[in-house]
């Protein structure tokens, strides 16, 4: 054997003639579902899901004001990453038909949100329907363990007992208020 054959290690060998084999999706792309009593009907109607491919200050400006729960959200997303955002305005009380709308994103916006999320209104019922969402488009739920009335679940055991209600890998509770450690 000749010791000029032999190589240890890592060789690459590039090629600049070969089409891409890996096409890479997006899982940055969030489905906000929330509620807002002033918002501007024309950028957020009610019950429609509205495609932001970045959300700008006239986005946050039109989506109520600053006690509204979809301008927080806005600004808190825009503050930590300013990414894609399918935003689904709901009417309180919050009809649970309505969040179906999310699984037709694809044909009406061209995206398929991967991230589903519903900052305090992610009561039992709206987590369920998010998870039911989310087996069928392969997507993520964020949830807040709740109560039926939709009050924070703090106690550990509580939110243990929460999270046994579930059997779906496509959920992760988070323990607090979105953005608030702690609350």
């Amino acid at each position: 054997m000749a010791l000029t054959t032999y190589h240890h290690g890592v060789t690459a060998t590039e090629t600049s003639n070969i089409t891409p084999i890996i096409k890479s999706v997006s899982t940055s792309t969030i489905a906000l579902i929330s509620t807002s009593a002033d918002a501007d009907d024309t950028a957020y109607p009610l019950d429609t899901p509205v495609l932001l491919t970045g959300i700008t200050t006239t986005d946050v400006t039109n989506a109520g004001s600053d006690d509204q729960l979809l301008h927080q959200c806005l600004r808190t997303i825009k503050s930590i990453q300013n990414t894609t955002v399918v935003v689904l305005r709901v009417s309180e009380p919050v009809d649970l038909t309505t969040v179906d709308t999310l699984l037709s994103c694809q044909s009406r916006l061209g995206v398929t949100p991967k991230i589903l999320i519903a900052p305090e209104i992610d009561t039992p019922d709206m987590t369920r329907k998010l998870i039911e969402i989310a087996k069928k488009r392969r997507a993520f739920v964020y949830a807040s363990p709740r109560a039926e009335d939709g009050t924070l679940i703090t106690v550990k055991e509580d939110i243990a007992a929460y999270r046994d209600t579930f059997a779906a890998r496509e959920l992760m509770l988070i323990e607090g208020a979105f953005g608030m450690p702690g609350k």
